[in-house]
């Protein structure tokens, strides 16, 4: 079965989003045994929602920040 090019595509970012996801629910995993971790993994998740166009899960701006 031959894929068009928009089908190949679409089914790469599934894997790629897929891949992410995996990758922060580990992180996040062992963030809960580390306050730095979890610092750092506070900010890959807000990285990788911006990457894939997550907007309404990234966390509003303060004034603080």
């Amino acid at each position: 079965m031959m894929m068009t090019s928009a089908q190949f595509d679409r089914l790469r970012n599934l894997l790629i989003d897929t891949a992410v996801t995996a990758s922060l629910i580990e992180l996040e995993a062992l963030a809960d045994k580390n306050d730095q971790l979890a610092e750092w993994a506070e900010h890959v998740r807000v990285n990788c929602a911006a990457l894939m166009g997550l907007s309404s899960d990234l966390p509003e701006a303060t004034d603080g920040e």
